[in-house]
């Protein structure tokens, strides 16, 4: 997947109120889970840590992976300037790059739909995970492509059926898998149309 649009997208990302409004929901959701001050964390796809930052203070340590270096140059900004000390930034590719850390939650936010193979995506999200520990996925309900724009770069997929990805997640070994409905896009630039975008999560057997 190329980064290059990310990349010169990310000074200017937070900079739209409903996709702050969007990581907020989907922070708030995972905070629901049971999180604890001796977790280790690693958010794949954090772009410039909107999800990220809000739970870091919930967690022992936070490994904040993207493709984007540019995402994460923004992202290591806020870091420095809010003298946050239990995150570090990181940029790999999981499906491509050696990485073996593993940690007791991993979350990724409005990522999946980027990964051209996001099957593969989430059985090494669960490779990952030490046993007990938690997945978290928020990502658009399967819709018919017009969420995003015409020119819209990196669309893998135009959302995804929850039951398949339950079915892919029981088949990598996690328990208790849930999927709720946490939040809604609207969109009206032609037609009033709405989004739902689900939190699926699991835990590691």
């Amino acid at each position: 997947m190329t980064t290059e649009h990310f990349d010169k997208a990310a000074s200017n990302w937070d900079k739209k109120p409903r996709r702050v409004q969007l990581a907020e929901k989907i922070s708030g959701a995972i905070a629901r889970l049971p999180l604890s001050q001796e977790m280790d964390a690693m958010e794949y796809g954090c772009g410039t840590g909107l999800v990220g930052l809000s739970l870091a203070p919930a967690l022992k340590c936070l490994t904040a992976i993207d493709t984007s270096q540019g995402m994460l140059d923004t992202l290591q900004e806020k870091i420095t300037e809010q003298g946050i000390n239990n995150v570090r930034s990181l940029c790999c590719d999981l499906l491509a790059d050696d990485y073996s850390q593993k940690h007791d939650l991993i979350f990724c936010a409005m990522t999946l739909h980027h990964i051209k193979d996001a099957e593969g995506l989430l059985h090494r999200f669960a490779n990952l995970l030490n046993k007990g520990g938690y997945l978290a996925v928020a990502d658009l309900v399967e819709e018919d492509g017009s969420f995003h724009d015409p020119e819209a770069k990196g669309i893998m997929h135009h959302g995804f059926d929850t039951k398949k990805l339950i079915a892919v997640l029981a088949t990598a070994g996690l328990n208790d898998i849930k999927s709720e409905i946490i939040h809604t896009i609207s969109k009206k630039e032609q037609e009033s149309r709405e989004y739902p975008v689900f939190l699926l999560t699991g835990q590691k057997a």
